[in-house]
């Protein structure tokens, strides 16, 4: 009943920014007052400070993102609730001794609109998060969005017992330079250098 859909690269491409908010407000007020590292028994907290201290957020913005956490978390928690709910009872409707068409449906439609409002919810959360932040930091917070889009699809690729990187294309007279040429034809789209 897992599978990745269109819909669910885009939450899992927008969930950045959700996790972003989450690792933002334990940690900011240390990370920009006092410039301290978080303590070593907390490797979230470790890469919380340094995607912050990479951003480098001002006392304003901080404010913003906490506001915008306290906004999002509680109903994303009650959304990601909702689409836990409606995909078991889906699968409880398929697997029963009796299933019926027209509840599956329905239950698939259940499953549907909630996930869509989960992906919506994530995505207006991204464009808020966008907002608070400056050129040259949104242009940070992409190429970290980049990277950790990267690293998912490496830690995918090693879950399932294949190599992190695929094999080189041999009609391709430069393979190693398509990360580099992908990068510069979304910066091109983007409208920067």
């Amino acid at each position: 009943m897992r599978t990745l859909t269109q819909s669910t690269h885009a939450a899992l491409a927008c969930g950045f920014a959700l996790a972003l908010l989450l690792l933002c407000a334990p940690h900011a007020h240390a990370q920009n007052a006092t410039r301290q590292q978080p303590p070593e028994d907390a490797p979230a907290a470790a890469d919380a400070a340094s995607l912050l201290s990479r951003l480098n957020l001002t006392a304003a913005q901080v404010a913003q993102m906490s506001e915008i956490r306290e906004q999002s978390v509680p109903r994303a928690r009650e959304l990601t609730r909702r689409l836990n709910l409606a995909r078991r009872a889906l699968d409880e409707c398929i697997y029963s001794d009796a299933p019926d068409e027209a509840l599956v449906e329905q239950r698939a439609r259940e499953v549907s609109e909630a996930q869509a409002a989960l992906v919506r919810l994530r995505a207006l959360t991204e464009l808020r998060v966008r907002r608070v932040l400056t050129p040259e930091q949104l242009q940070t917070f992409r190429e970290l969005r980049i990277d950790a889009r990267r690293q998912q699809r490496i830690r995918r690729r090693l879950e399932r017992g294949l190599p992190a990187r695929r094999p080189a294309d041999p009609a391709d007279p430069a393979p190693d330079a398509r990360p580099l040429r992908r990068l510069r034809e979304r910066r091109r789209a983007l409208g920067r250098p």
